[in-house]
């Protein structure tokens, strides 16, 4: 559990800097919110083509290392390393395509990472922790978010951007000792001789689909519960984040350029308190999410947090007023920290054993497509609606995947797995 909670601190230090710090700069020298927008979306884009990592980690184990680990330590380097080349560029926020091109390539690496992390979370965990242990992995992430948003923010404050580029590739490089020095499991590594490609890939169909034709996939699909709720869950990730995407993006312009915040102060607001209370979130939706039900308190979630933007919409009056701005930004955050735990854990439950690692990596990809999407709509938002009718909007798409997931059976695909 430590080694999972640290390597998710290393997947949110990069973040955190590159969803809060550099956009907020960025908004601060007077960019609009289509190029902060597009800046953003590199953040979240090789996440959505994620689900690659997971057949060649479930095809392609070590026999020596272990069936995960070997890719969380290369991915984890290649983190660091792609941090440390931003340091070579003059002035990252000067030449905003290779910016856009320099987050993109550190995400590919930060996304095969998180693939791998997910597997041996997969892998090792009890069905009856998975809940409290997807909050403590999440909550790290929002923790090293509030590092690399809150804390970098004022190291860029004081010493400039180069200083922030530099810890950070510090920090990712020792927290690659620890998947180094910590097995698997106990005693060897246990996984299966490497095959070569075209046998593996051949195995990993054989896992999913057996002998069955297409037909009777098909029909399956449409008789069998644990294909059903299989299904479901991918529309469900599709829609998780559009809204909240929406809404970080179009706020970097509100806060900024409306309400004459500083980049420094939005950035230590939203990756300060704003994260904190995502941390908070995690650990308290990780410690309910087993008690009251994975797909329940995702629907409680999502649509508080509906309700929230509907209000802060209806509140715009207040807009101006920092006092009440401190007051309530720190609900949605906790909100998120909450739905996401517990949509995380149901992806968990309705994911196959066999292939554990390619179907949640599919909905972790889905989910980061659907903030990449909302990233892009958040540039146009301005333009299409009012302030107020930004929030609105975003209401409607975060309630829309409400109606979906009294669908989905978190049960059946244990229920299936017992069968087989």
């Amino acid at each position: 559990m430590f080694t999972l909670c640290v390597l998710y601190v290393a997947q949110g230090i990069p973040w955190g800097f590159m969803a809060f710090t550099l956009p907020a700069i960025l908004a601060d020298r007077g960019l609009d919110a289509t190029a902060i927008g597009g800046v953003l979306a590199m953040t979240t884009l090789p996440y959505s083509f994620k689900w690659a990592w997971g057949f060649v980690i479930d095809a392609f184990p070590s026999k020596r290392w272990g069936r995960r680990r070997p890719w969380i330590i290369f991915a984890q380097g290649m983190m660091a390393a792609t941090v440390g080349a931003m340091i070579l560029i003059p002035d990252l926020t000067a030449n905003v395509r290779l910016l856009a091109l320099a987050v993109f390539v550190h995400t590919v690496f930060n996304s095969m990472q998180d693939v791998a992390v997910d597997a041996l979370a997969v892998d090792l965990l009890d069905e009856k922790e998975r809940g409290r242990a997807n909050g403590m992995m999440y909550a790290s992430k929002w923790g090293g978010g509030a590092i690399g948003g809150f804390g970098l923010s004022h190291l860029v404050g004081w010493f400039g951007l180069r200083s922030a580029l530099v810890a950070q590739t510090a920090v990712l490089f020792a927290i690659m000792c620890v998947p180094l020095l910590v097995r698997e499991r106990a005693g060897a590594d246990q996984a299966p001789s490497r095959e070569p490609i075209g046998r593996a890939v051949r195995a990993w169909f054989q896992r999913v689909f057996g002998e069955r034709t297409k037909r009777a996939v098909i029909g399956d699909a449409i008789r069998d519960r644990a294909m059903q709720s299989a299904v479901l869950g991918i529309f469900v990730m599709l829609l998780s984040n559009v809204g909240a995407a929406i809404v970080i993006t179009y706020a970097n312009v509100l806060f900024t350029q409306t309400l004459h915040w500083t980049a420094e102060e939005y950035a230590q607001l939203g990756g300060g308190p704003g994260l904190v209370a995502g941390l908070v979130g995690s650990l308290v939706g990780g410690f309910f999410a087993d008690r009251v039900g994975h797909r329940r308190l995702a629907g409680l979630a999502t649509l508080g947090i509906a309700l929230y933007y509907l209000g802060w919409a209806a509140m715009s009056a207040h807009w101006t007023d920092r006092h009440f701005v401190y007051a309530v930004f720190w609900i949605e955050p906790f909100l998120a920290g909450v739905m996401t735990v517990s949509l995380f854990a149901l992806c968990m439950d309705i994911s196959w054993t066999q292939i554990a690692a390619s179907q949640f990596a599919i909905y972790m990809a889905l989910a980061n497509f659907s903030t990449t999407t909302g990233y892009k709509l958040g540039g146009f938002a301005a333009e299409w609606f009012t302030p107020r009718g930004v929030y609105i909007a975003a209401a409607v798409l975060q309630a829309s995947f409400i109606v979906i997931l009294p669908l989905i059976d978190p049960r059946a695909a244990r229920r299936r797995a017992k069968v087989a």
